[in-house]
């Protein structure tokens, strides 16, 4: 663990919108769609600073968490932890069957959250029709699926 931060986990707002994106384009992941659906998001602050944030996009009963991003300088300090177990949360909160993700670089990351690789047939039609589904992310992207509730 890096040294010990206090950082709070909030709401996006649209004041956080170019720090977001500017974050996403350092971490290397899509910016698509974000400036458009920031109330999906919630960001990591330090004092002031958005140094993490993460979504989840609704779809009918799923969701698709996208965009766990922490700047480099703020890893190891259970920034993305939280900021997933607040996506969790809130996908809870909403009565969500289960949260979807794609990845290429932290299949066991997510495993060791409660997600588990799910064939990409399986994808409800509202996730196979979003954005990071078809074109966001490469074929190449693990599939994961953490239940919430029964369908």
């Amino acid at each position: 663990m890096g040294e010990s931060v206090t950082f709070v986990i909030a709401a996006a707002n649209e004041a956080d919108a170019s720090a977001i994106l500017g974050l996403l384009e350092r971490c290397e992941l899509p910016t698509a769609g974000v400036a458009e659906n920031l109330q999906a998001f919630a960001v990591a602050r330090v004092d002031r600073s958005v140094v993490g944030t993460s979504g989840v996009e609704i779809y009918g009963a799923f969701g698709l968490l996208r965009s766990v991003a922490v700047d480099p300088a703020s890893r190891d300090r259970g920034m993305a932890t939280s900021l997933v177990e607040h996506a969790v949360a809130r996908a809870e909160r909403a009565g969500l069957c289960a949260l979807y993700l794609l990845t290429t670089t932290a299949r066991a990351y997510f495993e060791r959250r409660g997600f588990a690789v799910c064939p990409r047939d399986e994808a409800p039609a509202g996730i196979r029709d979003s954005w990071e589904f078809r074109t966001g992310c490469p074929d190449t992207a693990v599939f994961m699926r953490r239940r919430l509730r029964e369908v």
